[in-house]
């Protein structure tokens, strides 16, 4: 029989918690799944479309233990719009992680619910992104590009890293280790979404990392307050809300907290799936190229879309039955849900299902905004959705406008993934002419400058000289 942690796990595992100083050293390969069992689930699960389906059509509630994958469209949007009755169950360990203090993807609707959403937007206010943001992540894709070389691990080297940049840029963090940071947001990840059954590896690393993302927080904030001067980043928003009494320490925690391991891990989560989709499909590939070609952000935002559709950051959120409740109500699948169980409306058949969806096996770029649940429904859709488009856009621009771009051959060109989180995905591409390999001598000459002697007269002679070399000099 299936228990899922909620909630009795859960407090089992705080109650027993040892200091961070007694946990193994962090390694984000722990969460690397092995065995044979492991490799089964990945084949079936890779792309579960077909089970899924199977099941909106035969047993569209399947239950085991305390468990409930629910499948219809209808269903599905009806339970994450009654979110007083379906509630997330994030809470306790969020809180845990924020030292006290809960962030909104773990808070049911209510004054504390408002008030904590307020304080979140009115420090990442949606409507700065494109202005703010989109260039954060337009000139770091862009230079991860230019100094990438066939073989370039596209997720690695990419969609794990501008994520990254963007917590230290617009967010106001001081991250001195880009691949660290990322991995210890994708163990507070993993724990919150993706450990159903309570894992204590995946604990472990989340006990660890959230306690130094934890630091890295309270570093910034310092470094905030040491600066003065006037930032507008959403950080110091945060320390200036805290300043007026209007928030607490382990409120920022919280956010921070929350927006880091909702955006980072999330993003390489997507970005990967995404990335995969358009390498996977001609339909997909074509749009993307299109849009790239035309210059157009708004078409290459839907072909984006329209790829993360097909396979988006997971089947389904979690969900709690607080107490009993009915779904499908008045219809032959009509069923009582018992308080107590674990539900997981599976926002992935609920937008290939026929019924809500027209053509779902079609990769259509003008679908209505209707069908997609990528960033999921109801009052806790994600409110970090706007950075997280952006940003995979920028990156998808950036990686696709490398002339040629394949898959690398066999294995590298492969996702790997590290748990649930994709890890690698190689890539070949034509290299630029101006960045050719040839056979030269090393010569440094050095030479003396007259001050009168305009200095971009002097590298406008030197660029004249050519790479590689003009006859006269070779």
């Amino acid at each position: 029989m299936i228990k899922l942690k909620y909630f009795a796990a859960v407090r089992a595992a705080q109650k027993s918690q040892r200091p961070v100083a007694e946990m193994p050293p962090f390694d984000i390969d722990r969460l690397r799944a092995k065995g044979l069992a492991s490799r089964i689930a990945g084949f079936l699960f890779n792309d579960p479309r077909w089970l899924l389906a199977l099941l909106r059509r035969f047993w569209p509630n399947l239950a085991f233990g305390n468990f409930l994958l629910v499948t219809k469209g209808v269903d599905v949007r009806d339970i994450l719009e009654r979110g007083d009755e379906f509630e997330t169950p994030y809470g306790p360990e969020m809180a845990e992680l924020a030292r006290g203090s809960n962030f909104i993807l773990g808070m049911q609707d209510g004054a504390a619910y408002r008030q904590m959403k307020s304080a979140v937007l009115s420090a990442f206010p949606p409507a700065e992104v494109e202005a703010a943001v989109r260039p954060i992540a337009e000139r770091h894709s862009r230079d991860v590009m230019t100094r990438a070389s066939p073989g370039f691990d596209a997720i690695g080297g990419l969609m794990k890293i501008v994520p990254v940049r963007i917590c230290r840029d617009y967010f106001g963090l001081e991250i001195d280790d880009e691949t660290e940071f990322a991995d210890w947001s994708i163990a507070l990840s993993a724990l919150f979404f993706s450990d159903p059954t309570a894992s204590p590896t995946t604990r472990q690393l989340a006990i660890v990392g959230g306690d130094r993302l934890i630091k890295v927080i309270d570093r910034s904030i310092a470094a905030i307050r040491e600066r003065g001067g006037k930032d507008e980043r959403p950080l110091a928003r945060l320390v200036a809300l805290m300043d007026q009494g209007r928030l607490s320490q382990p409120d920022i925690h919280s956010i921070m907290l929350g927006m880091i391991a909702g955006f980072v891990p999330t993003n390489v989560l997507a970005g990967g799936n995404c990335l995969d989709v358009i390498l996977s499909r001609s339909d997909a590939r074509q749009a993307v190229d299109a849009a790239i070609a035309a210059g157009d952000t708004g078409k290459l935002d839907r072909a984006i879309l329209e790829a993360m559709r097909f396979k988006p950051i997971w089947v389904g959120p979690w969900r709690y039955t607080a107490r009993d409740a009915v779904i499908g109500q008045g219809t032959r699948r009509e069923r009582l849900v018992k308080a107590g169980t674990v539900v997981m409306p599976a926002t992935l058949s609920a937008m290939f299902d026929p019924e809500i969806v027209q053509r779902p096996n079609e990769f259509d770029t003008s679908r209505p905004y209707r069908d997609y649940m990528v960033f999921g429904h109801g009052i806790h859709l994600c409110i970090g959705a706007e950075i997280a488009r952006i940003q995979i856009g920028e990156c998808v621009r950036a990686l696709f406008s490398k002339p040629k771009l394949r898959r690398a051959r066999g294995r590298a060109g492969k996702m790997v993934n590290v748990g649930a989180y994709p890890a690698s995905l190689k890539v070949d591409f034509e290299r630029s002419p101006l960045c050719r390999t040839v056979d030269q001598s090393m010569v440094t000459v050095v030479c003396p400058i007259r001050r009168a002697v305009p200095l971009d007269a002097v590298r406008d002679k030197v660029g004249a000289l050519g790479n590689p070399a003009i006859d006269e000099v070779g």
